[in-house]
């Protein structure tokens, strides 16, 4: 059992040790100003490839709520899935209510470019811009929404 152990500590401080920068975890420091925390997880797929789950808050005036979400990257300039250019789908939920009791969710469907830079060893700057189809409704309000959308972000973040 001991040996057991000993190799598994091993072999998982060699995977640790020996794949680097195939994570990063990263968050947009301009969305606080507005009232919008979010945060994502980024892994490597393969070489070439990789995948995306955030998480978001939202508390803007009246309106509150959180949102998921979900993006698939194919990285063209280099061999290195968490840099260089990039595009690829989005999809995200986000469900928002006010202090009236009126609430609404959103879907989102879309796609993303942009490019991620990784500095020194670690630490990171992505810059994208994307278009999303949204659709939604509100029981509380009478409201449906079907509409493009055009975001542009900034996120920095730690990758190993």
């Amino acid at each position: 059992m001991k040996k057991l152990f000993i190799v598994a500590v091993l072999g998982l401080g060699s995977f640790m040790t020996g794949h680097a920068q195939e994570h990063a975890i990263k968050a947009n420091p301009i969305g606080l100003a507005f009232g919008i925390a979010n945060a994502g997880y980024e892994f490597e797929v393969n070489e070439s490839q990789s995948a995306t789950v955030s998480g978001l808050f939202y508390n803007i005036g009246d309106a509150n709520g959180f949102g998921i979400g979900a993006e698939y990257r194919f990285y063209f300039s280099s061999k290195d899935a968490l840099n260089g250019w990039h595009a690829g789908p989005t999809a995200g939920y986000v469900s928002l209510s006010d202090d009236f009791d009126n609430s609404a969710g959103f879907l989102s469907v879309g796609g993303q470019a942009g490019h991620q830079w990784i500095f020194g060893e670690h630490f990171l700057l992505d810059v994208f811009a994307g278009l999303s189809f949204v659709t939604g409704d509100s029981d509380s309000l009478a409201v449906s929404i079907n509409s493009t959308a055009v975001g542009l972000g900034v996120s920095l973040g730690y990758a190993w």
